[in-house]
């Protein structure tokens, strides 16, 4: 049985489970697009406008604090302080997780003109 089909099952038998699976992949894409905004400004000293709009989109998917999967604010901090380490330790999976971010925001209309 594939890993996917396994981790659906899981997710229909526990319905928090989804829940914990959609705030863990909005902290995740949320510490990406925070570590692309640092590298942007870091790089050229400007960040691209669609950057806010993808990271604001993400923020709202943020699970409320106490809720299944929510980070504090000191964990946000350092999952984009962790960044560069992820990104050096596999680069492909990190380019990888991240261009599944964006497309995943600007699909949904996170970009106005872009996307959804």
């Amino acid at each position: 049985m594939t890993a996917w089909l396994m981790a659906t099952m899981m997710l229909a038998a526990d319905p928090g489970a989804d829940a914990a699976a959609k705030a863990a992949r909005a902290e995740t894409c949320l510490a990406q697009i925070e570590s692309l905004i640092v590298e942007a400004s870091q790089e050229t000293g400007r960040v691209a406008g669609p950057s806010w709009f993808i990271r604001d989109w993400w923020i709202a998917r943020l699970p409320e604090a106490g809720q299944p999967g929510a980070l504090s604010e000191a964990a946000r901090r350092q999952a984009v302080a962790d960044a560069p380490d992820r990104k050096e330790a596999d680069p492909q999976a990190f380019a990888e997780e991240r261009r599944s971010c964006i497309t995943e925001a600007i699909d949904a209309g996170a970009v106005p003109g872009m996307g959804g």
